[in-house]
Order: structure tokens, then C-alpha cells, then sequence
């Protein structure tokens, strides 16, 4: 069945390794700038992984690679913007695949970060912007972090909120390249747990809200079938 104009897949990849995820992205934004598939959104966790984008410094790891090993945190270079950026179990990572020819980088990014903020202020958390930093922030402590491409017109990787992450283990890392700066979380500015499938409703309210796109719930097999399928019928 053919996607309708103003529609958006939503599936969930539940907990998926790094390279795995991108394998999807890289693959669906070639199906989206060919318009063989309509707007896609991602939904997921990673087990404890930093990535460090293009113009990362390598100097933002705060630990050795064996160190990374011992602990079980992976390490990939990522084709995003940004620095260095750690993601694990109980944070949420949301990237959108979406045509930008007609609505801008600039607008979508304002965007994103406004889905972001929606969410949090239902949960009386008083996040904002850094004009100086990217991401969302609570006082000085990152809550959600933002990193971007955009490749031939179509929005690539996305943001990731903290909801329930163990936040000591941000600390191999100088969050954005900010040096000092720590990580916090919905449980824990709220003082009590929380449930990561609410949240990740909420996003998809505030997403379809903001963005002006019905979502349509796509499972991972069909997301998969659609993804692979299509490459083999290309060859």
C-alpha cells in the first residue's frame, strides 16, 4: 500500500547495536531521496556506546580504549555533526528520516527541538536551549542531546532524551565537548522512576504534533522487508 502525502512510519528497533542502526539509515534515506518510501521514524536504545562525530576531538573520550572494553562500552566515529556523545539503555534515541527539500534544515531542526522540550515540560521539567550549546538542558546539565546530517535533502541520525539512564556512566565522556558539564535525566530530576514506553508515547504525540504528520506504526520485520526487498530488486 502506497504511503500518503502527510503520513510518517514509526517503528521501533527496540535495543540495536550502532552500525546496525545505521545500516537502516543509510539505506532508508536512499529510499526516501529516490521516493521509493514516505518520512520514517526511528525509535531506539543502544547498549553503552559512544560515537564521535566528523569534527569530533578525540580528546572529549575521557577513557582508554581498554577501559571502554573492560567496561562494555563501544566506540564508533559517526558521519553526524557534534562531538562526542554517549548512549545507552533507558535514554531513548529518536531520528527521524524526513523529505527537508520543502521545509528547511533550520526549521526542522527548531523543530525537533521543540518535540524535545514538549515532552519534558509535560513532566514539569523546566528544559531550554543553550544559545552557546547544542542540546537540551536543565540548569547547566544536559538532559537531550542533538546531532544532525542531512544528506541530498533528507534529515539523518536525530536526538537522544535521557529518561532512565545510569548517569555515572556519562562520565567517559566531555558531553559535546563541553568539559565539567553532566548528564541528568526525567527520573532523575523528577525523583522517581519512569516509564520509558510513556515517554516514548509522548514523543510520538509531540512529534506528529509539531512536525504536522500522522504516524503510522510500522514493525521492524516490515521496516526490514521494505529496506532489503528494495535493494535487491535495485541490483
Amino acid at each position: 500500500m502506497k504511503q500518503q502525502a502527510g503520513t510518517c512510519l514509526v517503528c521501533q528497533l527496540g535495543l540495536i547495536p550502532f552500525p546496525e542502526a545505521m545500516d537502516y539509515e543509510h539505506r532508508l534515506i536512499r529510499l526516501r531521496f529516490e521516493e521509493k518510501i514516505g518520512d520514517v521514524l526511528l525509535i531506539f536504545e543502544h547498549p553503552p556506546t559512544i560515537t564521535l562525530g566528523r569534527f569530533g576531538n578525540r580528546g572529549n573520550v575521557l577513557a582508554t580504549p581498554g577501559d571502554l572494553k573492560q567496561r562494555g562500552i563501544a566506540f564508533f566515529d559517526s558521519d553526524r555533526g557534534g562531538d562526542a556523545t554517549f548512549c545507552c539503555p533507558g535514554q531513548l534515541v529518536v531520528h527521524p528520516i524526513l523529505n527537508l527539500r520543502l521545509r528547511g534544515a533550520r526549521a526542522y531542526i527548531a523543530d525537533l527541538e521543540e518535540m524535545c522540550l514538549r515532552v519534558l515540560h509535560t513532566y514539569g521539567i523546566a528544559a531550554e536551549k543553550s544559545p552557546q550549546h547544542p542540546g537540551i538542558w536543565v540548569d547547566s546539565k544536559q538532559i537531550g542531546a542533538v546531532g544532525l546530517r542531512f544528506s541530498r535533502g533528507v534529515s539523518m541520525h536525530g536526538l537522544s532524551i535521557n529518561v532512565k539512564p545510569d548517569l555515572s556512566a556519562f562520565e567517559v565522556i566531555n558531553l559535546c565537548g563541553l568539559p565539567g558539564r553532566k548528564a541528568t535525566s526525567i527520573e532523575h530530576e523528577l525523583g522517581q522512576a519512569v516509564s520509558i514506553a510513556e515517554v516514548n508515547q509522548r514523543i510520538q504525540q509531540f512529534f506528529s504534533s509539531v512536525f504536522h504528520l500522522d504516524l503510522m506504526p510500522i514493525s521492524k520485520e516490515e521496516l526490514t522487508k521494505k529496506c532489503f526487498e528494495s535493494r535487491s530488486s535495485s541490483q
